[in-house]
């Protein structure tokens, strides 16, 4: 028998859901930023944030509510007591589909959600809903220039840093998602240049972070996490992949999560890029520690911490149940009372959110030869 969730009509109502909230929503996100950005930027940023949750809350619904997702964090407890306190860099590896919902999972258990940022290719801010929220919210674009992208990028860090709640700026330093392909260049050109060998993670790039923490004013952002992820373990295990989300198939990720001081991390590019490439052999060390014993700890070397379960927030949910009715209400009222041409369009409506959808998950899917975690053989 075919669940609930696995059914296509279901998908395509919370489709158009997402469709018609979120173009409203980046209206609205415009509306403001004509009206206050250059008056009141501090009020517009406040008022932005909740737009923006809006909009992540219904991604995020997939993981905490329709897939129900299990999040096992592993930190120091007073690590996740206080985090979410004061503005933060988040350093995290870039292997699944789902990597970037699992952080959000961590955002709003730490609410701060709709304050969460990431360096992007440029293309993305012209991406309908997403893309026009971070254009509209100081997400940082890059265009793979740096003469261009040092420019911005120190701009950019000022107005992040100068919000009036917490931001966290998430970075991903091998700047793609890992592929078996992608590995192989990273491995070839680690040895041309005497680098270390990583065997679970690209060789990071180490300008854009250098140049990151060089800006950062201390008094303003103290802290760096490290956030190694690993998901899709043991092998036969549901994939982490939005596909699984969307069809209700709860999926398991595991984070580690350490805690670095701003202040000791060298602001000379050479110190701080030195200082990166030990963090991802360090990461790479709790990533084959992880795959081969099922612990972060038991062969990396790094401390062991117990395993933390956060519970999730009703946010999400109740705002999910809101907008489908809000949605949902006027359209099923316009297909009973309107006429033939009425329903044609509401069949066109529907049928291109299904074309939506498949799209936005077909952006997010990631070679086969992609690695999820496998345990080696």
């Amino acid at each position: 028998m075919v669940r609930l969730r696995e059914l296509t009509p279901i998908h395509v109502l919370f489709c158009v859901t997402f469709l018609v909230s979120g173009l409203t929503l980046n209206a609205l996100q415009l509306l403001l930023y004509l009206l206050l950005s250059r008056v009141n930027r501090r009020l517009y940023r406040s008022l932005n944030y909740y737009l923006v949750y809006t909009i992540y809350a219904q991604l995020l619904f997939l993981a905490d509510w329709w897939s129900h997702a299990k999040l096992n964090i592993y930190c120091d407890p007073a690590l996740l007591k206080n985090m979410g306190e004061d503005h933060s860099l988040i350093i995290m590896n870039h292997h699944y589909e789902l990597d970037w919902l699992y952080g959000w999972m961590v955002g709003d258990r730490c609410k701060l959600l709709g304050n969460c940022r990431v360096y992007v290719k440029k293309m993305l801010q012209y991406v309908p809903i997403i893309g026009w929220a971070w254009r509209l919210s100081d997400v940082v674009f890059l265009e793979r220039n740096w003469e261009k992208d040092k420019d911005n990028l120190s701009r950019k860090l000022n107005e992040l840093l100068d919000y009036p709640s917490p931001v966290w700026i998430l970075l991903f330093p091998e700047g793609t998602r890992f592929s078996a392909e992608k590995h192989a260049a990273s491995l070839e050109f680690a040895a041309s240049r005497g680098l270390p060998l990583l065997q679970h993670h690209l060789l990071p790039r180490t300008k854009g972070f250098s140049f990151t923490v060089s800006r950062m004013d201390p008094e303003k952002i103290r802290t760096v996490y490290d956030v190694s992820l690993v998901a899709g373990v043991p092998t036969g295990s549901t994939p982490p992949t939005l596909t699984s989300a969307i069809y209700g198939r709860q999926t398991e990720a595991h984070m580690y999560i350490r805690k670095f001081a701003l202040r000791d991390i060298p602001k000379d590019e050479e110190g701080s890029a030195a200082w990166l490439l030990q963090l991802f052999q360090e990461k790479d060390r709790l990533k084959e520690s992880f795959l081969q014993t099922g612990s972060f700890s038991a062969q990396s070397g790094l401390p062991s911490y117990p395993c933390h379960q956060v519970q999730r927030r009703w946010y999400s949910l109740a705002l999910v149940c809101v907008l489908n009715l809000a949605v949902h209400i006027p359209i099923s009222l316009l297909l009973i009372s309107g006429g033939f041409y009425t329903r044609l369009v509401m069949v066109v409506v529907f049928s291109l959110s299904w074309l939506a959808m498949r799209k936005f998950v077909n952006i997010t899917k990631i070679s086969k030869s992609s690695e999820y975690g496998k345990k080696k053989e």
